[in-house]
């Protein structure tokens, strides 16, 4: 098995959307930041693949997470039988499949429903397709001389300090400042493209995207904004450059990764970027969420216990 190998099964029997968790690229970024990863490949009978990412409990137990997986096209039971037999040390599977497993939902740990812009449409269509006062804040951040661009890791702490007053303003917690360099220094040269793309106002970096390209699709993964001149619009320019530079360069999808379910309330705590999100247009997509299959009964079930003492 080659990375070519594994990247094309993924292009070939992708999930509903975030193939990239399933590249060769996205283990070895886990693996950069010293996390034990296992990949099950198999072609025959359908075929099975999955990248599963050990994740650390209590008292010398762990679980493994397969993100947006296990792909192929063996019956779900069939691939997770063979995913159990492969990965018997752990405490439960958690995965994200096309299809509903059975075992345990729980809270989704990656997207489970998401915004996607079809970019065959032509530009005049893309616009069309935005809400008339995310083309007004567009039209008004060109106005006000707002620049936009892919930029390369000298911007690194520049993103990093928009991030920080992100979460203080927006009150979430962000991946640790390791974890989103690591990201864009392990995805550069393969298949899969992890970047940084800026807007700046005078000179000053008002807001910051990681962005992720794999095959027809790229992804808006994480933003951040500066409190200073939000007048002026900045991520609607950069989004709306991002957009057009994707459909430039042939990408047939721009998926925004992650909006609140449809018919979700104000209450919700995506409310507000799901708003922003959808803006721009695009289809709601969704997948059946985060599942967990228990290999270790007992132990399963004080875990749950605890989970749900904790609320979550």
């Amino acid at each position: 098995m080659t990375q070519k190998e594994w990247n094309d099964f993924v292009l070939e029997n992708p999930p509903t959307f975030g193939a990239f968790l399933q590249s060769w690229e996205w283990g070895e970024f886990q693996k950069s930041i010293g996390r034990r990863v296992e990949r099950i490949f198999e072609k025959e009978n359908g075929g099975l693949l999955a990248t599963a990412i050990q994740t650390e409990l209590v008292a010398g137990q762990f679980y493994w997470f397969i993100p947006k997986g296990p792909l192929g096209g063996r019956k779900i039971s069939e691939r997770i039988g063979q995913i159990r037999a492969n990965l018997a040390d752990g405490a439960f599977l958690r995965m994200e499949p096309i299809t509903e497993p059975g075992g345990i939902k729980i809270v989704e740990r990656n997207p489970a429903t998401t915004s996607v812009i079809d970019l065959t449409q032509t530009v005049e269509e893309l616009y069309a397709g935005m809400k008339p006062k995310t083309r007004y804040n567009i039209r008004l951040s060109q106005k006000k001389g707002v620049v936009t661009e892919i930029v390369s890791l000298d911007r690194f702490d520049d993103f990093i300090r928009l991030m920080e007053q992100t979460t203080v303003r927006d009150n979430f917690h962000a991946h640790p400042t390791a974890y989103y360099k690591a990201m864009l220094e392990a995805m550069t040269d393969g298949e899969v493209k992890a970047y940084l793309a800026m807007a700046f106002y005078e000179g000053q970096p008002l807001a910051g995207n990681i962005m992720i390209d794999f095959g027809d699709t790229r992804t808006y993964l994480h933003g951040a904004t500066s409190n200073l001149y939000r007048n002026v619009m900045a991520q609607y320019a950069l989004h709306e450059f991002l957009i057009l530079d994707a459909k430039e360069k042939g990408f047939k999808k721009f998926d925004f990764w992650g909006i609140a379910p449809e018919g979700a309330g104000e209450e919700h705590h995506w409310f507000g970027i799901t708003r922003y999100k959808q803006g721009f247009g695009g289809d709601v997509v969704e997948m059946p969420g985060t599942y967990d299959i228990p290999t270790k009964q007992l132990w399963y079930a004080g875990y749950r216990f605890i989970q749900k003492i904790r609320g979550r």
